[in-house]
């Protein structure tokens, strides 16, 4: 299953109870770093972001990610975060996060800031950032935490639930830092492989309705193609199968069901499994609707790609690849059955 599935349940509770205790010491760290008066980083600019104005300084030197993709946009920048969320400590096998960011985070100088649903503020402070980099969905504009966070640095806030999410968030990085010139030769790699992937299974991209399925053991979802682990198959084109209308929340998160409901599968052409625990699989090897499913009964059920939430050109390059592989397998399949 992806880490970035749903947002950890105990994440308000969390943070609620570490932020009175943390934000006293928060603030002592935040005013011994302040500039003094005259300072030359007193030069500030207004950056004007999707969720409001934000002003930052003139030079940004130190930027702190509290969400799981941005610094992998940043290190395609040639810029290291000097505090990320604990995952890229942790994930050295590369299950959630390119391998390629997280070794370069543990080869760095770069502080540990606890996870997106438990920072640890005070190491936010001692990172020192000139700004702070967020998505929406990581942290919410109402969330509690993000004050105590604006007296440390101001925050940049960015979408993180459409299949343009990804792109616009490397993009406007680029303008921020100025490093356009080092993200165009990326993109261009980018689109020269997406073209060509296109092309190669165009007919399969338009007549085969996919869906990513995502089982637990008691309810399962769909991703749908606006969801933040679908965007590279969207780019691509991709056909996916039509929801219905209480499959998606406002929040463009999934809604849970019960197996009871996986008739609702059967307009899918292709089932993209997002969950590959065994118990979960052999569950649903025993039932019913599962295998009266045509998708099941195709054989066109396939394990999705393991890095699909997107974060960067680079990782986007990579799920290009694994989406080539796949699609092949699909295609393979496809003309097996004539």
């Amino acid at each position: 299953m992806s880490l970035f599935a749903s947002a950890h349940p105990n994440r308000r509770v969390r943070r609620l109870a570490g932020i009175l205790t943390a934000s006293v010491a928060v603030f002592a760290l935040a005013a011994c770093s302040a500039p003094a008066e005259g300072d030359a980083s007193d030069d500030t600019r207004v950056y004007e972001s999707a969720f409001g104005d934000v002003e930052l300084p003139e030079t940004i030197e130190r930027i702190v990610s509290v969400d799981f993709y941005t610094p992998a946009a940043l290190i395609d920048l040639g810029i290291m975060p000097v505090g990320v969320v604990n995952t890229y400590f942790t994930d050295t096998e590369g299950l959630a996060i390119p391998v390629q960011y997280s070794s370069a985070i543990a080869d760095a100088d770069v502080e540990s800031i606890g996870e997106y649903y438990e920072l640890n503020l005070e190491a936010v402070a001692k990172a020192d950032p000139d700004v702070i980099i967020a998505t929406s969905d990581f942290l919410p504009l109402d969330d509690p935490l993000r004050e105590e966070l604006e007296k440390v640095a101001p925050i940049i806030t960015f979408d993180a639930r459409d299949g343009e999410s990804w792109r616009t968030r490397a993009t406007e990085l680029a303008k921020i830092l100025d490093r356009e010139d080092v993200l165009q030769p990326l993109v261009e790699k980018y689109d020269a492989r997406r073209d060509e992937i296109k092309e190669q299974y165009a007919g399969i991209l338009s007549d085969q309705a996919v869906t990513v399925f995502v089982p637990f053991a008691d309810e399962w979802a769909t991703y749908a193609d606006t969801h933040f682990s679908t965007p590279i198959l969207r780019d691509l084109g991709a056909t996916f199968r039509e929801q219905a209308d209480d499959e998606i929340n406002e929040a463009k998160f999934p809604n849970w069901f019960s197996y009871e409901n996986l008739d609702r599968l059967a307009n899918a052409d292709v089932i993209l499994l997002n969950n590959h625990d065994e118990e979960t699989l052999a569950m649903l090897d025993a039932n019913t609707i599962w295998q009266n499913l045509p998708a099941v009964q195709g054989g066109m059920v396939f394990d999705y790609i393991p890095l699909s939430p997107t974060g960067s050109f680079g990782w986007a390059s990579e799920n290009l690849e694994d989406l080539d592989a796949l699609l092949a397998q699909v295609q393979t399949k496809v003309d097996a059955q004539g």
